[in-house]
């Protein structure tokens, strides 16, 4: 093929090896993260890559962009590209000591299913509402982005709705043979702002938005008026806990408009899923530690009355009805089944020493 280059070997390499990243930066070697940890490929299978070589791949994947870009009159950059039949690949360039690196996050041809990623029978019943506010929320790279695409691949599946999505950049590709219709819009190519992206969106017949990330004041705003419009709205937060993403919302507004925003928060919030990616026992992959909030009246009336500090025990005391959970409380199950090692979910436990009283280890340290 005479438009191949390195960088499309490369990232065959990563998807074949099932890394999530591959990591290539100016005068350093070519590195991928596999299973979490970072691997350093050796200089005498790939060599280490200068500028211009760094600067020719990111040329090449960008040759079909809908605008012509010059790299060099840019800082940062994020973009998606695709090997046809392989994967997709959401790209970002940044500059650094005034060479390049780019960082290419492998996205999956195919949409993973909820038995794929190990969700748990509750994630499929919070895709039966027809209305309301949905979060996923975590840090980079925690796996939000496949959990709502499996999510939005089961509504489509089974119901016949219309989906429109504000996305930066697209990710994964929703089949036209199903039940439901996505129609998705590239932030930059397809919309100028998330905030344009939403305002055309309730104009555009959806039974359900796909927000993108809540980031600001005026996204907020507009998801919150869909969901009261009577549509299912679904955005991703940068949060840890399922009440830090509560907090997160919130802390977008001024003081005086909070209360406000609580209360329309308890009205249409209905559920808030937050994970982290850990390591398995095996060694084989990672899997998502989950916590769920599910919306129902006792956890409605916490945040109307401003007491999210006892939301994380109402939602352990309703994991048997609703399927809530906190972290910590998946992550003994986690350790228990033999999924995770008890070290590594200490570490990420929100509170650790009550986590190493769940676990019959207070003594240790």
């Amino acid at each position: 093929m005479a438009d191949w280059h390195m960088i499309d070997d490369l990232l065959l390499a990563s998807n074949k090896h099932g890394a999530s990243d591959l990591i290539i930066r100016s005068n350093d070697r070519v590195r991928m993260r596999i299973n979490g940890a970072v691997v350093t490929i050796a200089p005498n299978q790939v060599p280490v890559q200068n500028r211009e070589a760094v600067k020719a791949m990111l040329n090449h994947m960008l040759r079909n962009h809908h605008e012509i870009i010059d790299i060099e009159a840019h800082k940062s950059l994020d973009f998606h590209y695709s090997l046809e039949n392989v994967a997709h690949f959401r790209i970002h360039m940044m500059r650094t000591s005034g060479n390049f690196g780019l960082v290419a996050r492998i996205i999956p041809k195919t949409i993973p299913s909820f038995e794929d990623l190990h969700l748990p029978p509750v994630i499929r019943e919070v895709t039966n509402n027809r209305n309301g506010l949905i979060i996923i929320a975590g840090s980079t790279g925690s796996g939000k982005s496949t959990t709502m695409a499996a999510m939005l691949d089961h509504i489509i599946t089974h119901r016949p709705v219309h989906v429109v999505t504000i996305e930066d950049p697209m990710e994964f590709h929703y089949s036209c043979e199903k039940k439901g219709t996505v129609c998705q819009r590239q932030l930059g190519e397809d919309v100028s702002a998330y905030a344009d992206g939403l305002s055309d969106a309730l104009r555009e017949a959806p039974d359900i938005i796909v927000a993108g990330e809540a980031r600001d004041r005026e996204v907020i705003q507009l998801a919150l008026q869909a969901a009261e419009t009577g549509h299912l709205v679904m955005a991703t937060v940068h949060a840890t806990t399922a009440v830090g993403t509560i907090q997160r919302l919130m802390s977008s507004f001024a003081l005086d408009e909070q209360d406000a925003i609580r209360e329309r928060l308890g009205h249409n919030l209905r559920a808030v899923i937050v994970q982290k990616l850990l390591p398995k026992k095996n060694g084989k992959g990672r899997i998502a530690a989950l916590e769920i909030l599910i919306c129902n009246s006792v956890i409605r009336h916490y945040i109307l009355e401003n007491r999210l500090s006892e939301i994380p025990k109402a939602m352990e005391d309703g994991a048997t009805i609703y399927g809530s959970q906190s972290f910590d409380q998946h992550l003994q199950k986690l350790v228990e089944n033999e999924v995770v090692e008890y070290e590594e979910a200490l570490a990420n436990a929100v509170k650790q020493e009550d986590f190493m009283m769940r676990m019959g280890r207070e003594q240790e340290v």
